[in-house]
């Protein structure tokens, strides 16, 4: 089982990571988990330029850490992101490997289990759970679990024995969805297949040879697209 876990504060010890952390311990008590841990903040990574290069191509021109980060969840059974919540919204760090990571259009969460991990001290947690959830659906995952924190800045999650138990349940409940190969949420499916369907496909199929590259992300993840 391979769980890739992001953490796009950042802040490497901050409330967002302690949590990630406590879920990869989690994990990694099982014993058969290969666990791939990632700061974004450690990462190279440039802003899109909007150019659609990768549509055609299938990758992006931009030589930085985006690619190795799309290829390591392509081939994850399950993921897990964190984001505080600024300005009532995901980090920049995240908003940036989301414009360059080949998620919605190439359907990157294709039959992916998935976390969202959410910090805010003041509002608008739900809504940052809301876009993430968005997200992961849009981009084909399986199911989508989420866990959100509100608390003071700088203060330690994990001494509250309710956090914990939170962690505990939403690790637990991911595992268990990948280990048994758990369906779709309807819900998700739903959404995802009239997303794809009736918005996704039909735009990318009249872009001709322009979208190839979208295509090779669909051929590579069993997507029937003809």
């Amino acid at each position: 089982m391979k769980i890739v876990i992001i953490n796009s504060s950042a802040r490497k010890n901050g409330a967002t990571a302690k949590i990630l952390k406590e879920i990869a311990d989690n994990f990694s008590s099982r014993g058969n988990v290969d666990i791939t841990n990632i700061n974004l903040s450690d990462q190279k990574l440039d802003f899109c330029v909007g150019c659609c290069g990768c549509y055609k191509n299938g990758v992006c021109f931009i030589d930085d850490d985006a690619e190795m980060l799309s290829d390591l969840i392509s081939n994850a059974d399950g993921v897990v992101i964190g984001t505080p919540t600024y300005a009532s919204s995901i980090s920049g760090q995240l908003k940036t490997f989301v414009d360059r990571g080949h998620f919605v259009i190439e359907q990157l969460m294709k039959d992916k289990y998935t976390l969202g991990v959410v910090t805010y001290e003041n509002a608008d947690g739900g809504a940052v759970v809301k876009a993430l959830k968005k997200l992961f659906v849009f981009s084909g995952a399986k199911r989508f679990e989420k866990i959100i924190v509100k608390l003071p800045f700088n203060s330690d999650p994990l001494l509250s024995p309710r956090v914990k138990a939170k962690i505990k349940n939403k690790s637990e409940k991911l595992y268990n969805a990948i280990a048994k190969r758990k369906s779709s949420n309807l819900i998700n499916a739903i959404t995802n297949f009239a997303v794809f369907n009736f918005g996704i496909k039909p735009f990318v199929l009249k872009k001709g040879d322009k979208y190839d590259g979208v295509k090779k992300h669909w051929k590579k993840r069993n997507i029937n697209f003809t």
